[in-house]
């Protein structure tokens, strides 16, 4: 048989095999979102602050948007200088869409074909458009993965939520998902590795667990948050084992009068004088205002009034090859 005969019967046998399924299942990492620039803060600040599944604020709930507004106005100006210190906007966007790139990179080695997009909460990419091109594309069913660590109803479960009510306009099917890994092997490691690596070079230094704290009317009505939290540090003290200058456990990032989470960072660092402090955030694993700015600017400036000799915040998990490949085992015991 000539080439050509060759290559014509090669297209028939193609042609009349059956043809490859179509993949019908996006992944999408889940993540509250930031504002890229400072034109963006105001209505970011409002969506954040207008969504009672996030943070209850006192009254009844149809006037929280109104209140939401007012706060939105009130703390735009103060909020954009902070952005603007660490470069005009949030670079959470960025970092996560180099945690989708990395993961998707993993999932195509392993042979899967299944489109990996960002869904954020409060800014874009948001449910509803990210959908609609979805549903144009073939997808019906939808594996959330979470970029929040810790099982929280406030965080993971006000997306999943949310995520569960524009699918199901669309028709489209939530599948289970990767919704919280506080305690995965290849996680900690991630923090483990320069906790150990900082822990060589301040042998006696303080280590402060900062997580992003929560209102404890959430925690009293059952959020799980807490102990998810409580569970990371317990885990992670196991693979440090005991240091001379000891661990601490602090939360950051309340706002308004409510009660919150404690012991509060701005109160734990006070007791530190004279001491080396390692930060390592918990909660976080990107980089945004919570680490760039609050740890790296505001909690600096307060270590350095308190006395502290060193005070030395770790990075977020972001790219680490051990975080990307929690997220990619999860994502494929999942898609499987």
């Amino acid at each position: 048989m000539d080439l050509l005969s060759q290559l014509r019967a090669d297209a028939e046998e193609a042609m009349a095999a059956p043809a490859e399924p179509a993949v019908d299942t996006a992944v999408l990492l889940l993540n509250l979102g930031g504002p890229v620039n400072l034109d963006q803060v105001e209505p970011f600040l409002y969506n954040l602050f207008s969504d009672r599944e996030l943070i209850k604020l006192p009254g009844p709930a149809w006037f929280q948007p109104t209140y939401a507004r007012g706060i939105a106005k009130f703390r735009r100006k103060g909020t954009a200088a902070k952005y603007a210190e660490i470069g005009g906007g949030s670079p959470l966007l960025r970092q996560s869409a180099e945690q989708a790139s990395a993961l998707r990179k993993c999932l195509r080695e392993a042979g899967r074909k299944e489109p990996v997009k960002l869904l954020f909460r409060y800014t874009q990419p948001r449910a509803d458009g990210l959908l609609k091109a979805l549903k144009k594309r073939g997808i019906t069913k939808l594996l959330p993965v979470t970029l929040y660590p810790h099982d929280c109803i406030a965080t993971t479960g006000s997306s999943i939520r949310e995520l569960e009510r524009e699918a199901a306009k669309m028709g489209m099917t939530v599948l289970k998902g990767v919704l919280a890994y506080a305690t995965d092997s290849d996680y900690l490691d991630a923090m483990a590795a320069p906790l150990h690596a900082a822990l060589e070079e301040l042998p006696y230094a303080t280590v402060i667990f900062s997580a992003h704290s929560l209102p404890m009317s959430q925690i009293e009505a059952g959020d799980p948050y807490e102990e998810e939290i409580k569970a990371t540090v317990d885990a992670l003290k196991a693979r440090i084992g005991e240091t001379p200058g000891g661990s601490v456990l602090a939360y950051q990032s309340r706002v308004g009068p409510i009660r919150w989470l404690t012991p509060a960072l701005k109160t734990v660092l006070g007791d530190f004088g004279g001491r080396d402090v390692i930060i390592l955030p918990l909660s976080f694993v990107s980089e945004h205002i919570e680490t760039l700015h609050e740890l790296d600017i505001e909690y600096a400036a307060l270590a350095k009034k308190a006395g502290i000799r060193t005070y030395r915040r770790l990075p977020v998990p972001g790219v680490n090859p051990s975080y990307i490949r929690c997220l990619t085992r999860l994502t494929l015991e999942a898609l499987q």
